[in-house]
């Protein structure tokens, strides 16, 4: 019986070598499915770019206009309409509006992504494996689990600039001279999706990643290689450039001021003539080290040897000729995926606006070059005492957030801010898998089961995702945002009702519950009265109750207050009813 064990196990080994291709591609099906569409739906829309995104599509799908979107009745100029229209597709496709088919587009995009990570990789060293590996780290970072769940612009841009980047770049490794013109009308075609998606940032990234890429290999001359560059123009002309003239045709000189000047040069140059988002330059460091969890031990050590190697060749060959060196496909991947890293690192910490999503067009790169150190050590065991090292620290990391979750169970009140329902199970399913999982991986270098220990770190963040989805996205619209959705219900009851956010900031999860136009005083100044006095004249005048909605523990002027009955006392915001 147990020889016959061995064998089922030997043919199965045997079965799927021979048709490893599919294998791969069955099990990026699989765990894509788990990773960012299981419990997709589970969650209500989310009071960070969601709300904004999903009303305008959902003011789209119902007005018509494909050209200027509106949110709260005015255009929205700031961003292209690429994630809309798809929305919209599938909204009319599937004659569903529902949270599912909002995020749908976000995951999808996502997906594509990953397949085509693992497709770069596998052309551009010749190894499924390596391919597979680096799709894999991709698709289990935590910032890309994180941002594929949420309806935002991001994650689509994202995979836009990196399919563009790939085609452009898979020229340099192993493609027949007549083939590589159609590489490059692709790359020239996601560019121009990109900036459909996100705008003029949409040119620079893949422009900027693939120009230093090829004046690095000394290549240059092909970026301007005739066949390569009229028809790829044209392509992204086609693609990119009518909704530009028709939003400029049905909009004028303010699409131009809006959409131009201010969401794109000023939020680069000047984040306070944008949209207020100022941060340091090394801002992004920190981000970087908390998004790609669990890689993030493996990649501070191939950063510690990469550094290594750059000052001993520096040192015995005086020049950086040997380091840029394209000899093999190998050192080509990784040159490339260095100059991704550090080019897309380097342009967003010199921007003035600065978000946490911003630098996720980095993440394929860094996922190419942990993706060959795991590659190296599970194919031929290279780099094992890095791996070792860095999977000891990871192991120690969550075996101590497993015991913190744990220990929190004992000082966490009910009305604490870190209370969610059900804490108790929840904490202690999530401790003991961080726990268990990470003594797994411990066992695994002990019993020196590479393939295992990759696969252990894979089914960590699965794990997290699987536990986490629904309730963690639940917990945040918890804070206010329920109540906000509340209030606008309450007054949607009433024809002809004015609402009125004063001071909470302009929280768009209020447009999930009410239908008209809600005025968002952001000011709590004398400008800001003078618009609520104005606005409480105007709907005297029209016989129409004006619901207030006020942020609590801030001072109002007792003229203002006086005027208005509460209604509701809620835990971060107010009702009342004039």
């Amino acid at each position: 019986m147990n020889q016959g064990f061995q064998d089922f196990i030997k043919n199965a080994k045997d079965f799927i070598s021979r048709h490893a291709n599919i294998f791969c591609i069955l099990s990026l099906i699989l765990f894509s499915y788990l990773f960012l569409f299981l419990n997709l739906g589970a969650y209500r829309l989310i009071d960070i770019d969601e709300t904004r995104y999903v009303n305008i599509a959902g003011k789209m799908f119902l007005n018509g206009d494909f050209i200027t979107p509106y949110l709260n009745f005015e255009p929205f100029l700031e961003k292209p309409p690429l994630f809309y229209w798809l929305i919209v597709l599938l909204y009319k496709l599937t004659g569903s509006t529902s949270e599912f088919i909002s995020r749908f587009p976000t995951a999808l995009s996502c997906t594509v992504m990953i397949f085509a990570t693992y497709f770069f990789g596998k052309k551009a060293v010749g190894s499924k494996i390596f391919g597979l590996v680096s799709a894999f780290i991709l698709l289990s970072s935590i910032w890309i689990v994180l941002f594929s769940h949420i309806a935002i612009l991001d994650m689509g841009f994202t995979a836009l600039c990196t399919l563009s980047i790939y085609s452009a770049i898979i020229t340099l490794f192993d493609v027949k001279e007549e083939n590589k013109k159609y590489f490059w009308y692709l790359a020239y075609f996601f560019m121009g999706l990109s900036v459909l998606q996100k705008g003029l940032i949409g040119i620079i990234i893949p422009i900027m990643v693939t120009a230093l890429t090829f004046l690095a290999f000394r290549r240059g001359k092909e970026l301007f290689k005739p066949s390569f560059i009229i028809p790829g123009v044209i392509i992204f002309l086609i693609v990119a450039l009518p909704w530009h003239i028709a939003a400029y045709i049905a909009n004028g000189d303010i699409f131009i001021q809006d959409y131009f000047v201010k969401h794109h040069f000023a939020r680069f140059l000047n984040s306070s003539l944008g949209i207020n988002r100022k941060q340091p330059f090394l801002f992004y460091i920190p981000v970087l080290l908390i998004a790609f969890i669990p890689w993030v031990f493996s990649f501070i050590s191939v950063l510690i040897r990469g550094v290594k190697a750059l000052i001993k060749d520096f040192r015995a060959t005086k020049s950086f000729k040997q380091i840029l060196s394209n000899d093999t496909n190998d050192r080509k991947l990784i040159v490339f995926a260095s100059i991704y890293f550090l080019s897309i690192l380097l342009f967003f910490s010199v921007s003035s606006t600065k978000l946490p999503t911003y630098i996720l067009p980095l993440f394929p790169a860094v996922s190419l070059i942990t993706g060959y150190y795991w590659w190296g050590y599970i194919a031929d065991n290279k780099f094992e005492k890095g791996i070792k090292i860095s999977t000891v620290v990871s192991s120690i990391f969550f075996i101590l957030l497993g015991i913190c979750g744990t220990v929190m169970l004992n000082f966490t009140p009910e009305n604490s801010l870190i209370y969610v329902q059900n804490a108790d199970s929840f904490r202690i399913l999530m401790s003991s898998w961080l726990i268990v999982i990470s003594l797994i991986t411990i066992l695994c270098i002990i019993s020196k089961n590479r393939s295992l220990l990759f696969i252990a770190n894979v089914i960590l963040m699965l794990g997290v995702t699987i536990i986490t989805s629904g309730k963690i996205f639940n917990y945040v619209t918890t804070f206010g945002q329920t109540e906000l959705e509340n209030y606008a219900d309450r007054a949607q009851m009433v024809s002809d009702s004015k609402l009125v956010a004063f001071g909470t900031g302009k929280k768009y999860s209020i447009l999930n519950k009410y239908n008209g136009k809600v005025y968002y005083i952001t000011n709590i100044n004398n400008n800001g009265f003078n618009e609520l006095n104005n606005l409480i004249k105007e709907a005297k005048k029209q016989g129409a109750p004006v619901y207030l909605i006020i942020k609590k523990k801030k001072k109002y002027p007792s003229e203002i207050m006086d005027k208005f009955k509460k209604l509701e006392d809620g835990t971060k915001y107010d009702l009342y009813i004039k």
